[in-house]
């Protein structure tokens, strides 16, 4: 939370309007700015995903081999009453302690990261 900017006066001040000129210039600008920050990133990439929830329905679908062999760590979730459950796998260190991290953030508890047997 550090990291974020205030973006509210700490004064009261008079609303600045915009006219359709300044308007057009800004969004422009912001268009020119996605676009470059877009070209930046490279292609996009098209990621199938392996479980679609449609209101209370959960559709898994099949996972091909070479994916669950990538796999290296699995998470789980212990809560603060202490029941623990699997949550996700991941391949890479990396990619599990972001996972991690950001569930811990938002869920606390504590997050156990093990390795997977080769």
């Amino acid at each position: 939370m550090s990291g974020l900017r205030r973006r509210i006066a700490r004064t009261p001040t008079v609303p600045k309007k915009t006219n359709s000129q300044e308007a057009t210039r800004k969004l422009v600008g912001l268009l020119e700015r996605a676009r470059n920050s877009g070209s930046d990133q490279g292609p996009l990439v098209p990621v199938e995903a392996l479980i679609t929830v449609e209101k209370d329905q959960w559709i898994w679908q099949i996972v091909d081999r070479d994916v669950l062999d990538s796999l290296s760590h699995r998470l789980i979730f212990e809560s603060s009453v202490g029941t623990r459950r699997e949550i996700l796998m991941t391949s890479g260190i990396d990619a599990a302690m972001d996972a991690a991290s950001k569930i811990v953030e938002l869920e606390g508890g504590c997050v156990l990261i093990e390795t997977l047997d080769p």
